[in-house]
């Protein structure tokens, strides 16, 4: 009975480490992945022809996409979101900057590096950087 009382004691600090580590392992980023590079038209045909096909090539992926800035806002948590036009007005690129104070306009052509995560209207890029 006390070598099975020892056991889970073991076993749930074992666990309890795990839990522990895993909530305070700091978030991943893209600095120094390596990235698939396609342009904001190239990915955005890719999701709107086909998003199941899509996702296997570049969710949750590492993407540094190159497009033509059409618009730049703030999202509810205040970070810098840039928009990659298009030529379907009703798609492009959301690119969520990490870093808040970035002086970009649009009609600039940038070269961004985020992960892929999926497509509603347009593909959402997170943790992003530009190159």
């Amino acid at each position: 009975m006390k070598k099975i009382l020892l056991f889970l004691l073991v076993l749930v600090l074992a666990a309890a480490g795990v839990g522990i580590y895993l909530w305070n392992k700091p978030p991943e980023t893209v600095d120094g992945k390596d990235a698939v590079a396609v342009t904001a038209e190239a990915l955005a045909a890719a999701y709107t022809s086909d998003e199941q096909k899509a996702n296997a090539a570049y969710l949750e992926r590492v993407l540094e996409v190159s497009g033509t800035v059409t618009e730049v806002t703030r999202n509810q948590d205040g970070k810098t979101v840039v928009l990659l036009g298009v030529s379907d007005p009703l798609s492009g690129v959301q690119c969520t900057l990490r870093e808040d104070n970035v002086a970009i306009t649009p009609g600039r052509t940038v070269s961004i590096k985020g992960f892929c995560n999926g497509y509603t209207m347009v593909v959402l890029l997170s943790d992003c950087i530009i190159k």
